[in-house]
């Protein structure tokens, strides 16, 4: 079951897995299961025609099609988005490959951009992305 309303908790619960004390202006989507938030997706720095979204997740069986649909429908078909963009640590290879499976496509090495170290950048764009809308 998907989540919508409670942006703040979601982000909260979202920033407490990857280490985002604030996201600033934000949307949130939740993916709840078996009573409890088993993911989220956070959408932020909005600038039109492109979004961010940062996920995280305690399992990966919350990723339903259904789920990932619905999370992806927000920027592509709402906010009417031609991008989505996702940044992660170069190390995380589990969240790498997790979003190049939903479409993305690695674009770019960010050296000493996280805390952690170099940070890689994931696009994906509303023509791949039509599969899951």
């Amino acid at each position: 079951m998907l989540v919508f309303g409670y942006d703040q908790e979601v982000a909260r619960w979202v920033g407490n897995l990857v280490g985002v004390a604030d996201f600033g202006p934000c949307a949130a989507i939740g993916v709840v299961r078996q009573g409890r938030i088993a993911a989220g997706a956070v959408f932020h720095q909005y600038r039109q025609p492109a979004i961010e979204i940062t996920f995280a997740s305690l399992t990966p069986r919350w990723a339903s099609r259904a789920a990932i649909g619905g999370i992806l429908r927000y920027p592509f078909v709402q906010l009417e988005c031609r991008r989505v963009t996702a940044i992660t640590r170069e190390e995380n290879e589990e969240a790498r490959a997790f979003m190049r499976r939903l479409g993305f496509r690695e674009e770019g090495r960010h050296p000493e951009a996280l805390p952690t170290g170099a940070a890689i950048s994931l696009g994906l764009l509303r023509a791949d992305a039509e599969r899951w809308l």
